[in-house]
């Protein structure tokens, strides 16, 4: 069986989705903070600015409190000011 191979942006390569999962853990808190970053931005329909640093922050402490479920990255959006306070809600 023919594995997948691929190379992420810093260089480092893997072979198949066992390796890119051992990748990713040495690389644990960088992809929480980016998943987080790329919902959070999807969620509000715009770019994060600096003043979304702190939601970014309470998300990512959310998710290592919770064991990185999603479920409780999607609840920490819902509930953050950025979400609450959005422009355009009805």
């Amino acid at each position: 069986m023919a594995h997948s191979t691929g190379e992420l942006p810093g260089g480092q390569k893997f072979s198949g989705p066992r390796q890119l999962v051992a990748v990713l853990k040495t690389k644990e808190g960088e992809f929480r903070r980016c998943l987080a970053e790329k919902l959070l931005t999807y969620a509000l329909g715009r770019g994060l600015e600096y003043f979304d640093k702190c939601a970014v922050d309470d998300l990512c402490a959310r998710l290592v409190r919770d064991d990185n479920r999603m479920v409780s990255l999607v609840i920490g959006i819902v509930e953050s000011d950025p979400f609450q306070m959005r422009k355009g809600r009805p």
